[in-house]
């Protein structure tokens, strides 16, 4: 953008008065061809909001600081990363909890009272649609990050997701998710002895222990196992899947990310091919059946008999 951030003018200012001398307002003003009311209103505010000890000479037609130790605060960001930082505004939608939503609201009204741009108006131009947030439960979410950040564990009463049965788990947090606009803590549950996924929305209560996460659990490399495979299930062995996408679909897949290293193959018909690995076959057949009969599985076998078996049960029952 072309408008120049207000700290950007403070900063130079700052800068000059550092150097020693005395710096007028004329030479304030065509720095950044700004009105002399403007170059002032800057003055007047470095004083009142930073506590800069500016002091104007008579003499010297000009200001200059009272105390040449003073500093300006130490966080100055540039026009792009406001922009940047206001786009992750808007995806703070997706923390599930009130009060760190309240902080990122706090923090950048902080942030527009020192910029020149308006920041409130460019907000209302960015918007999110369909984006599926799961509720958790008040308190949840900042008790979890603040036990990851301090490698505390965690007591935990969860309830599974195959019924209405609750468990007591203790739990070592190793790794935050978010996935499909779902929270997950990945970590050692000490009652199944290995690690596993908690999702934040079937975590009844949580409480925070005073023992620390082991070296040993620490060390487990979560992120990479993250990483490795296709969805959020990651425990076994990864297995190549292979689909091809008929013509009319081909250009939608090709536009899209559904593994980091996937492999892409075009064909002359207009088809395409899309290979990559999987642990569990329980998220790609929905995936799958979402493309109708325009993908097909061509392996492994064993997902191609479970997507034909699924698409043939819910044929059965709209026949019915």
């Amino acid at each position: 953008m072309s408008k120049r951030l207000a700290f950007e003018r403070y900063l130079w200012f700052h800068n000059r008065l550092k150097r020693g001398g005395h710096v007028s307002l004329s030479a304030f003003m065509e720095a950044f061809e700004i009105s002399r009311r403007q170059a002032a209103r800057d003055i007047e505010f470095m004083r009142d909001f930073f506590r800069a000890p500016i002091e104007y000479s008579a003499l010297h037609r000009g200001y200059a600081y009272a105390d040449d130790s003073f500093e300006l605060p130490g966080m100055w960001i540039s026009e792009e990363e406001v922009v940047a930082l206001l786009v992750t505004k808007r995806l703070a939608a997706v923390i599930p909890d009130a009060g760190a939503q309240e902080q990122v609201v706090r923090f950048f009204s902080q942030v527009n009272a020192r910029t020149g741009i308006d920041l409130s108006e460019l907000e209302e131009r960015i918007s999110l649609k369909n984006t599926r947030v799961h509720r958790v439960r008040p308190g949840v979410f900042p008790t979890v990050v603040y036990a990851l950040g301090r490698r505390r564990k965690l007591r935990l009463r969860y309830r599974s997701p195959w019924g209405d049965g609750e468990t007591d788990r203790r739990v070592a947090p190793l790794h935050m998710l978010l996935y499909m606009g779902n929270w997950h803590l990945l970590g050692y549950c000490e009652v199944r002895n290995g690690v596993r996924d908690f999702v934040l929305s079937r975590i009844m209560s949580v409480e925070l222990l005073d023992e620390p996460v082991s070296p040993e659990q620490w060390g487990i490399p979560i992120a990479d196992q993250v990483e490795r495979n296709y969805g959020i299930f990651f425990d076994g062995p990864p297995v190549e899947v292979h689909l091809r996408f008929n013509a009319r679909t081909a250009g939608l897949v090709r536009d899209q990310v559904w593994y980091p290293g996937q492999r892409l193959t075009e064909h002359k018909d207009g088809s395409l091919d899309l290979a990559f690995p999987v642990a569990d076959f329980r998220e790609i057949t929905g995936d799958v059946l979402r493309f109708g009969a325009d993908v097909e599985v061509l392996s492994p076998e064993e997902l191609r008999r479970q997507v034909a078996e699924t698409a043939a049960a819910v044929a059965a029952r709209y026949r019915d």
